[in-house]
C-alpha cells in the first residue's frame, strides 16, 4: 500500500489502511479545537466504523515532558494496534514520540534528552496533517520540552508510516494560522537548501518546497483559493523531506527562545531572524539556490532580497519586530545567544559576529 497518499478527499483512504494493518483498536491523537474545526472528526470517526478508538488531545502545543510521559501510559494501557494523529506539528509530535516512549520516568527522559535510544515503536503511525507547515508528517525527529529546555527526539521508527495529505482539512485555517505554518514550512525549505549537511536530494525538494510555499502563501492567507492550500500542503511536506535529510539551520536555532521567552508561534518566531540570515549567508548560497530566490523574490541583491523577504512578511500579517516584543538587546542579548540550539547553529553555512547580528536584527 502506498506510504503517502495526496489531495483533496483523500483521508477517505484511512479505511484502506486499517484494514491493511487489521487495525481494531486506534489510538486517536488530535488538537483540542482543531479536530473538529478541520472537519476531520466528522470524515474520519465515520471511517473508524465499529472500531474501538481512544482520543488523546490533553497535551499543550510544543509538547512537554509532563504531558508526554502520562501519554505514554495512556498509550501502553491502551495497547493499540495502530496510532492515528491528526492536527499540527505539535499533535504530530506527540503521536511520533508516545509511539516509543516507556512508562519508566528515568529511562523516559534518557530518551528525551538523547542519552539513550529506543526500540521499535509501539503501533504504526498514520499522519494527518490539518495545517501546512511543520512537516512532522515526514521527519524521523519531534520535539519536547524538559524542564523548560528544548530537544529533538530523533530516530529511524519515528517516521510515520502512512501519511494522508488531504488539503481539505486545512481549509479551516485562519488567516494567521496560514501565515504562521506556512512561514515555517518556506524557512524550513531555505534552510535546508543551504544547509551543511544538505544533498542533492534534500536540496531537490527544498528548491520545490521554496517555489510552491513562496509563490502561495500571499493568495493562501488573504485570498485563499483550492489551488493555493493544495500547493500550501504539497510544499509544506517537500520541506518537512528535505529537512528530514538536512536539517535546519540558525533561524530555527534562535527561534525557540523567541518562542519560549514571548509566546511567539514558532513559525513566526522562525520568520523573525530569517531576513538577517539571508543576509549572513548569502556568500555562502549556492548559485542554483540564490538564483531561484532572486527570482521569487524580484531581488538582485543581499540587501534587496532582505527587503523583499521583509515585504512578504507584512503582506501575510507577520511583521513583528523585536522592539514590540520589549525584547532588550542590551540586557537579554546574552540569554538569547546562550538559548540557541548548537546542533542547528552547527548546520548554518556561515559564521557570524554576534555583533553584526544584534546590528540586523535591531533593523527588522
Amino acid at each position: 500500500m502506498d506510504k503517502e497518499i495526496f489531495g483533496e478527499g483523500s483521508i477517505q483512504s484511512l479505511e484502506c489502511i486499517l484494514n491493511h494493518n487489521s487495525a481494531q483498536r486506534v489510538f486517536l491523537v488530535t488538537g483540542k479545537k482543531s479536530y473538529e474545526l478541520s472537519g476531520a472528526k466528522e470524515k474520519l470517526e465515520d471511517l473508524l466504523g465499529n472500531r474501538d478508538f481512544h482520543r488523546h488531545f490533553e497535551f499543550e502545543e510544543n509538547p512537554k515532558y509532563s504531558d508526554l510521559f502520562q501519554g505514554a501510559k495512556d498509550i501502553r494501557a491502551y495497547n493499540p494496534d495502530i496510532i492515528v494523529a491528526v492536527g499540527g506539528g505539535s499533535v504530530m509530535d506527540t503521536a511520533k514520540i508516545l509511539s516509543v516512549l516507556p512508562t519508566d520516568s528515568l529511562e523516559a527522559k534518557k530518551i528525551i534528552k538523547g542519552e539513550i535510544g529506543f526500540q521499535e515503536k509501539i503501533a504504526p503511525i498514520v499522519a494527518i496533517p490539518t495545517t501546512s507547515g511543520s512537516g512532522s508528517e515526514a521527519t524521523h525527529f519531534a520535539v519536547a520540552y524538559l524542564n523548560n529546555l528544548k530537544y529533538s527526539v530523533a530516530g529511524k521508527s519515528l517516521l510515520p508510516d502512512h501519511v494522508i495529505l488531504d488539503p481539505e482539512l486545512t481549509y479551516s485555517m485562519s488567516a494567521y494560522q496560514t501565515a504562521v505554518s506556512g512561514m515555517d514550512a518556506l524557512c524550513q525549505g531555505i534552510e535546508s537548501f543551504w544547509a551543511k549537511g544538505a544533498t542533492y536530494k534534500s536540496q531537490s525538494y527544498a528548491k520545490d518546497a521554496i517555489k510552491l510555499v513562496q509563490t502561495n502563501i500571499e493568495e493562501a492567507v488573504n485570498n485563499s483559493t483550492q489551488l493555493s492550500r493544495k500547493n500550501m500542503a504539497k510544499g509544506a511536506n517537500l520541506a518537512g523531506k528535505a529537512i528530514n535529510i538536512s536539517k535546519t539551520t540558525a533561524p530555527h536555532a534562535f527561534s525557540y527562545y523567541l518562542t519560549k521567552k514571548f509566546n511567539i508561534p514558532h513559525g513566526e518566531a522562525v520568520g523573525m531572524t530569517m531576513g538577517a540570515f539571508l543576509v549572513i549567508n548569502y556568500e555562502n548560497i549556492q548559485k542554483e539556490g540564490l538564483d531561484l530566490l532572486h527570482d521569487l523574490f524580484d531581488s538582485d541583491s543581499k540587501f534587496s532580497l532582505y527587503n523583499r523577504f521583509k515585504e512578504m512578511r507584512k503582506n501575510i500579517g507577520l511583521d513583528t519586530k523585536f522592539t514590540e516584543l520589549g525584547f532588550d538587546t542590551d540586557n537579554q542579548w546574552d540569554d538569547f545567544m546562550t538559548s540557541v540550539n548548537k546542533e542547528r547553529l552547527k548546520n548554518n553555512p556561515s559564521k557570524f559576529q554576534n555583533s553584526y547580528l544584534k546590528k540586523l536584527l535591531a533593523n527588522i
